[in-house]
């Protein structure tokens, strides 16, 4: 078990400056957090490290942009957590609920969650912080 929450943050590498801007977000709300481009160093094995950040993480939030439906990484990610049954959050930025009903490549895992609209992001910080707080509380 993880004594706090961490987020994994999984994103295309096209939208790494918005996935940085969500990971100042979510440590505001005194959350750990994954984010490959920061804790990824050269010469560490990708996937390993991969594994490791998602064993140890207990959410995933995943970026879903019209690039990140198609890197393999994304999938994996999401693969895993499923796998694993942790939460699964989809932040939808140029892609619509919609476009996720219609598209046969989407997994059913992101057809069954509560997506949420990047514009909407505060909802999930909100949800985010009192998670975190109910999980200090029962810490004491």
């Amino acid at each position: 078990m993880v004594d706090r929450l961490r987020v994994f943050i999984s994103h295309s590498s096209t939208d790494a400056w918005v996935a940085r801007q969500l990971e100042k977000e979510i440590k505001a709300c005194g959350v750990d957090t994954f984010l490959d481009c920061e804790h990824i160093e050269h010469g560490d094995d990708i996937e390993e490290r991969i594994i490791e950040a998602a064993q140890q993480s207990t959410e995933l939030l995943v970026l879903f942009t019209p690039a990140a439906k198609d890197r393999r990484y994304v999938w994996l990610e999401i693969g895993m957590f499923a796998v694993a049954r942790k939460r699964i959050v989809a932040a939808l930025y140029g892609v619509t609920k919609e476009d996720i009903a219609v598209d046969q490549r989407t997994p059913v895992v992101l057809k069954r969650i509560d997506l949420v609209d990047l514009n909407d992001m505060d909802s999930y910080l909100h949800q985010l912080r009192r998670r975190a707080e109910n999980r200090k509380a029962q810490d004491v």
